[in-house]
């Protein structure tokens, strides 16, 4: 009777542990691949932003708050690039911004976001986020959307947020 109980448990915690040692070695051979992949999309969604650019340079010695997830400076000094992640209504909003020299909006996009399905892909629009294109800080004539209030609010904070930025990296 001990033998019908503890033997499926030790088949069970052996086929356990080969399924986790598989699954590691899978992870570590994919991740420097998935990784490579994301640096390419973002810098393909940079080049949308600011096609003028020849190049992106990362700034990292600047104190960002902890919304700002990256900046980039342009080889040709055309602008800046911020990548914002602010809190929607579902989850991050992850925006683009591209920001020209003289504090003014060159575009900027959706990079991802867990908003409701339906409501939340107005984020996606670029009937809606080419709003945005050559506002400055003040964001004068952007509004939200009914319906969509929270999303669209995320949105508009992300903006600031890469305004804000925008501030410091300017100054170095």
């Amino acid at each position: 009777m001990k033998d019908d109980f503890v033997k499926p448990i030790a088949i069970l915690t052996i086929i356990c542990l080969i399924v986790s040692g598989a699954l590691s070695l899978t992870n570590g051979a994919t991740a420097p691949i998935i990784e490579m992949a994301e640096a390419e999309r973002q810098v393909i969604a940079m080049s949308a932003i600011i096609p003028e650019a020849t190049g992106f340079e990362r700034i990292e010695d600047v104190a960002f708050p902890r919304t700002i997830r990256d900046a980039y400076r342009t080889d040709n000094d055309v602008g800046y690039i911020i990548i914002t992640s602010i809190n929607g209504f579902s989850g991050e909003v992850r925006v683009i911004c591209g920001i020209d020299n003289d504090g003014n909006i060159i575009s900027s996009a959706t990079l991802q976001h867990s908003e409701t399905k339906g409501i939340g892909d107005i984020l996606d629009r670029e009937s809606w986020t080419d709003q945005f294109d050559g506002k400055d800080s003040r964001l004068e004539g952007v509004s939200t959307v009914s319906g969509a209030t929270i999303s669209t609010t995320a949105y508009m904070n992300a903006i600031r947020e890469a305004f804000a930025a925008f501030e410091l990296v300017r100054e170095v």
